[in-house]
């Protein structure tokens, strides 16, 4: 079973607020699960946003071997 993060733990997660994570939810930048009326995050997808947010010249691989 994958985890789940609800809206806080993605913000915190991310760095952001709460808010601007539902702002991305609206403009359909993330995606969530739904389960019920809780809006979920799987980790993958919160990995695949943060990817899509690094430059293009980055890849995963070179990003961790500059850190």
């Amino acid at each position: 079973m994958h985890q789940l993060f609800s809206v806080e733990d993605a913000a915190r997660l991310l760095a952001i607020s709460p808010w601007t994570v539902r702002s991305y939810l609206r403009e359909g930048k993330l995606f969530p699960v739904r389960i019920g009326r809780r809006v979920l995050f799987e980790e993958s997808e919160l990995e695949r946003f943060i990817d899509q947010s690094r430059p293009k010249s980055l890849s995963r691989e070179e990003a961790s071997e500059n850190q």
